[in-house]
C-alpha cells in the first residue's frame, strides 16, 4: 500500500511541475526569449518592438500587449507592425513619448503609418482639436467614439488625394493626452475605385485599434 501512495505522489509531484513550467513560460517577457522560440510575425521577430510587447499571448487574434516604455498607456499592438526605433523619443521624467509604427512590407495594398505622441497632464479639448487642425492644414471636424476603457477618444479623417488618407485624432484623460496621426496610403495597383474600399475597411479597423489605447500610471518596481 505504501508502494502505492509513493508513486501517487511521485506523479502528482511531476504533474504540478510541468503546469508550474508552463505557467513560467506564459509570464516570460518577449524580451527575454531568443527570436527562434517566438511567433514567426513582425512584432516579435524585430528585436525594438520586442521592448513594448508584453507577452507572447495575443490579446485578440493578430494582437499582441503592448506598454509604452514611459509606462503611460497601453494598447492591442499589430502583430504585422514594428516600432520605428529612428523616431521614437522620451522626455525629461517620463511626461513624454513619441512612438511610430507602420508595415515593414510596402507592397501592401494599403499601407499604414501610425505616430502617436503622448503628453502627461491632463489636457484642454478644445485647444487640442485647434492644435491638431493647425498641424494638418485643415478644419477637422472632431467625432468623440467609446471606448473599451476609460481613455475618451476623438477622431477627424480627410482625404488628401485620390491615394492618401489621414486620420488624426486623440486620446485622453486626467492623467495626459496622446495626439493621433494615422496616414493610409493606397498602393499604386490599385485604381480609385478599389482604393476608396480598401480605405473604408482600414479606416473601420484602424478605430478598433485606437479604441484599445489607455492612458495609465504604472509606478516604476
Amino acid at each position: 500500500m505504501k508502494k502505492y501512495m509513493w508513486l501517487l505522489l511521485v506523479v502528482l509531484f511531476i504533474i504540478g511541475g510541468c503546469g508550474i513550467n508552463n505557467d513560467q513560460e506564459k509570464n516570460v517577457s518577449p524580451l527575454e526569449m531568443n527570436a527562434e522560440d517566438l511567433p514567426d510575425v513582425p512584432a516579435l521577430q524585430d528585436e525594438f518592438t520586442r521592448e513594448f510587447i508584453q507577452s507572447t499571448e495575443p490579446v485578440r487574434e493578430g494582437f499582441y500587449p503592448f506598454l509604452s516604455k514611459s509606462k503611460s498607456f497601453t494598447m492591442d499592438f499589430p502583430e504585422e507592425m514594428v516600432v520605428n526605433y529612428k523616431f521614437h523619443n522620451i522626455g525629461p521624467n517620463n511626461r513624454s513619448e513619441t512612438i511610430t509604427f507602420s508595415h515593414i512590407d510596402r507592397g501592401e495594398e494599403v499601407f499604414l503609418n501610425f505616430s502617436l505622441d503622448y503628453y502627461k497632464g491632463e489636457p484642454i479639448e478644445e485647444n487640442v482639436e485647434d492644435r491638431i487642425s493647425k498641424s494638418h492644414g485643415e478644419d477637422l471636424e472632431f467625432k468623440k467614439i467609446k471606448t473599451e476603457n476609460d481613455t475618451t477618444l476623438s477622431v477627424a479623417d480627410y482625404k488628401f488625394n485620390e491615394q492618401l488618407y489621414n486620420i488624426a485624432g486623440f486620446s485622453w484623460n486626467e492623467i495626459g493626452n496622446i495626439d493621433i496621426s494615422i496616414s493610409l496610403r493606397c498602393n499604386d495597383i490599385l485604381d480609385s475605385e478599389d482604393c476608396q474600399k480598401q480605405i473604408i475597411n482600414h479606416k473601420e479597423k484602424v478605430i478598433e485599434l485606437l479604441k484599445t489605447i489607455n492612458i495609465v500610471t504604472i509606478e516604476e518596481e
